[in-house]
């Protein structure tokens, strides 16, 4: 497989007419509601889709998610059951209630950068959502020419930073996530679980934030790992920046205006991070699968010779992309990392 760079992995695209997306909830204590499916969806709705207005007259009946993060969106907002077709990977860690109707659904390609204009047509679906991603194509062109042919297209909103004229209203990381259930919930007409999840996402980013000690201070590198090509990191307009900050760190790029770039080795090197969270994605595109993986690539990289993080193994904090990326899995991210956080 050829290597894309983190970019690419971390939003998955359409490619020709490209138009998608990706996350989802983990299980445990923070599981999120179950779909009622009983809902028929309120008409009339104008939802806004980093910055571009998509009218529907009606609730889709059928949704084709492209990526992780719309089906855990769909899910938290109780209307998993109108997604019926899936572009992307199952090796993500869904909950169990999302992963059941992820397998349950048509799968269109198991890699969401594959998945073309005739294939989101071909699936019959009323409706794509996930990421936009594709340089040099017009994604309102994009929309409008899949609108033609009758279907509607929204782009998961913590997404819309890295793109060019896109538009985040300028909320957060995690009130775009929030964002995203509410307004599944008012097309698909289940309001009243929608809020109930926000509600209870909010609350456990809380208490996670409230449950960390002694970060205050510190300085915290998030970089992302291939085994092979250069390292990436994440400034101000990544979720995790928010996550670390979150927990009481800085990103040592914060004041970098990008979501992912990738650094010099001096950068890397002079950041003199306390921590260095390592993080990979699990789907056979990094070519790393497991937290013990993750440490032992950082720690032969030449290019983080002289950085005093990796003399300290406790300094080295293994995460799954899937936690930062702009779905309710960030939520079980963040309370991951003050789990990590507190036994280091």
């Amino acid at each position: 497989m050829k290597r894309m760079s983190p970019w690419m992995l971390a939003m998955p695209a359409v490619v020709l007419a490209f138009a998608t997306g990706c996350s989802s909830p983990a299980g445990g204590s923070g599981s999120l509601p179950a779909s009622t499916g009983t809902s028929t969806g309120t008409e009339n709705i104008t939802l806004d889709s980093c910055g571009r207005s998509v009218e529907f007259d009606k609730a889709p009946s059928s949704v084709l998610a492209v990526g992780s993060e719309a089906p855990s969106l769909l899910m938290a907002a109780g209307a998993g059951d109108k997604l019926t077709h899936y572009a992307g990977s199952l090796n993500v860690p869904f909950d169990e209630q999302t992963r059941a109707i992820v397998e349950n659904a048509e799968r269109i390609t198991e890699d969401s950068h594959d998945v073309s204009y005739e294939m989101i047509l071909n699936s019959g679906a009323d409706v794509v959502i996930g990421t936009d991603i594709a340089a040099g194509v017009d994604l309102n062109s994009l929309a409008e020419r899949l609108e033609s042919a009758g279907v509607k297209m929204l782009t998961v909103s913590g997404y819309c930073a890295g793109f060019e004229d896109r538009s985040t209203g300028g909320l957060s990381g995690f009130e775009q996530i929030y964002k995203d259930v509410e307004s599944y919930g008012q097309l698909f007409g289940t309001e009243e679980m929608a809020k109930e999840s926000v509600d209870q996402m909010r609350d456990r980013v809380a208490a996670a934030a409230r449950g960390i000690k002694g970060q205050d201070g510190q300085r915290g590198l998030p970089l992302y790992v291939p085994t092979s090509g250069s390292l990436g990191s994440y400034g101000h307009e990544s979720l995790i920046d928010e996550q670390l900050d979150l927990l009481g760190m800085q990103n040592v790029f914060s004041d970098v205006p990008k979501r992912y770039f990738e650094p010099s080795n001096e950068e890397l090197v002079s950041s003199a991070a306390d921590k260095l969270f390592a993080m990979y994605l699990p789907t056979g595109s990094s070519g790393l699968e497991t937290d013990q993986q993750v440490l032992d690539e950082v720690r032969q990289r030449a290019e983080l010779k002289g950085l005093p993080a990796l003399q300290d193994k406790d300094a080295i904090v293994p995460l799954n992309y899937y936690y930062s990326s702009p779905g309710p899995l960030a939520v079980d991210g963040v309370e991951i990392m003050a789990k990590q956080l507190a036994q280091r």
